[in-house]
């Protein structure tokens, strides 16, 4: 039987892996063994109309029987994780082993319902984790629940699901709280997994521009070429290393100096001249003059 196509049995997934165990176990004809269907043929004890004959037939079809169910038993053992494998390590028929399995992980007492009400009212999924993942989790309670004969009103689910999103749905679950009608739980799932679609969405366009301007301007850079080298020589002007007279910093300096000193003679020629030529126009309502002794 190829039980690699499944995983091992856990404490948290036994409701799936019973599914498809049986499945497995239906393949290989071994499914009776465990439901009770083909139950081992007795042997009769000789005497009376018992022939030895007989009693060699039975016991041959039990030798038969015991060793298609060691296999059957095998089979779901190798299906089963090795930290749980000690509950059923005395179990010695496939069907003993399969009832033991039932009444650890398929209890129904208050003790399990209360666990599988409080993951569905404490759990939260984390900003970094599958949203469908999450989702699966959820609804797998629901079932295990109302396997257990306990409904739960589909508005309340609904709200426990809005409310077990990280805090990046924030606006999210505001748009769902403010319509007339709160979604069936199936429509909020659907819902939920489209808008997480289209949040990786845009977060891969957003990585792909941010990866472009990184692409762009170190092309760019490669274009300039490697920094030059610090000048290693003596400045002519200041005598100091690591640049050219070209760049000196005093060189401007003085430079700049000079050119204000020469400035200064030429607004004082500018100040200086002065002249008493007058331009009179006809056309003009009023003169002036620097000194009130010409008019």
């Amino acid at each position: 039987m190829s039980i690699q196509k499944i995983d091992s049995l856990t404490r948290e997934n036994y409701d799936t892996w019973k599914v498809l165990m049986e499945a497995l176990l239906e393949k290989t004809d071994g499914i009776g063994y465990v439901n009770g269907e083909i139950v081992r043929p007795g042997i009769p004890v000789e005497g009376g109309t018992i022939t030895p004959e007989v009693r060699q037939t039975a016991e041959t079809n039990a030798t038969k029987w015991d060793s298609a169910d060691r296999k059957v038993r095998a089979d779901i053992i190798l299906a089963i994780s090795p930290s749980e494998i000690k509950q059923v390590k005395d179990c010695r028929t496939s069907r003993e082993l399969w009832l033991k399995l039932e009444s650890i992980y398929e209890s129904k007492g208050p003790a399990r319902k209360a666990s599988l009400l409080k993951k569905l009212m404490l759990h939260k999924m984390q900003e970094d984790h599958d949203v469908r993942d999450h989702i699966s989790q959820f609804f797998d309670a629901v079932d295990k629940l109302q396997s257990m004969g306990v409904d739960i009103h589909p508005d309340l689910l609904t709200i426990m699901l809005l409310y077990s999103l990280p805090e990046s749905f924030e606006n999210f679950r505001c748009a769902i709280e403010t319509r007339d009608d709160l979604p069936t739980p199936d429509n909020l799932r659907n819902k939920i997994i489209e808008q997480a679609d289209a949040r990786k969405e845009k977060s891969f366009d957003s990585n792909a521009m941010v990866a472009k301007k990184k692409f762009n301007e170190k092309k760019s850079q490669q274009k300039k070429g490697p920094p030059q080298e610090k000048f290693k020589y003596k400045c002519h002007k200041c005598k100091a290393r690591g640049h050219r007279s070209s760049e000196c910093a005093q060189k401007h300096t003085a430079r700049t100096l000079e050119d204000s000193f020469l400035s200064i003679p030429t607004e004082e020629v500018s100040m200086s001249t002065t002249t008493s030529i007058w331009c009179l126009d006809s056309g003009c309502s009023s003169h002036m003059c620097s000194k009130s002794s010409k008019f």
